[in-house]
């Protein structure tokens, strides 16, 4: 399933797409998730994307925002760079498009104290945590990106301990495969844990 309607066109065009190949055929669509998600995240010197290739994609983000190329994420695996890109993304525009939501989530979660003391004071507000996202997709990002993960985890478990559903119908604007499962928060949450220890033992491509 995978109904979410972005603000801008599902599909790259055929010459942005001309533009990340660099001259490469790039033939699956992993390998052009792939493309796009070590240009906005490099996580290693000796990257498998060119500098060049790079450059042309940090521009499609300056001209255009990160819609278009997270439409390549879609499909990708969880234990991959542009999986945890994906969830990623539907997190920071879930907060964006529907703060009042979020925030009152986030604050059902607190009235509960679905966690002690120590655990409830590392959660940052889905504020804060959209604010990260926003850092990492204005491209290039060279912050911890680990630490990104760690708080995405925290936050969606959180909430997800008291309500577990994360996008309640199949007709809302960001209803996924990923947002439309059963106990989707925890199941992300899960997800971008388990992407944070991959990506400290190099591991996460």
């Amino acid at each position: 399933m995978n109904t979410y309607k972005p603000r801008r066109p599902a599909q790259l065009k055929p010459d942005q797409i001309e533009l990340i190949e660099s001259g490469e055929d790039i033939a699956q669509a992993s390998e052009l998730a792939h493309t796009t998600a070590v240009a906005v995240v490099p996580l290693r010197a000796d990257s498998t994307i060119d500098a060049a290739t790079r450059e042309r994609v940090l521009a499609m983000i300056q001209q255009d925002g990160i819609d278009s190329l997270a439409e390549t994420w879609v499909a990708a695996p969880a234990e991959s760079l542009p999986g945890i890109l994906w969830r990623g993304y539907l997190l920071r525009e879930w907060v964006r498009r529907f703060p009042e939501e979020a925030s009152h989530r986030f604050a059902a979660a607190q009235q509960a104290e679905v966690a002690d003391t120590t655990d409830r004071a590392l959660v940052h507000a889905p504020r804060s945590v959209k604010a990260l996202w926003d850092s990492v997709f204005e491209g290039n990002f060279t912050g911890d990106f680990a630490e990104v993960l760690r708080e995405s985890a925290r936050l969606t478990d959180f909430i997800g301990r008291v309500q577990p559903e994360w996008i309640a119908s199949d007709t809302h604007p960001l209803a996924t495969a990923v947002t439309r499962r059963d106990t989707a928060l925890l199941r992300t949450a899960a997800e971008f844990r388990h992407g944070g220890e991959l990506l400290v033992g190099n591991q996460l491509h």
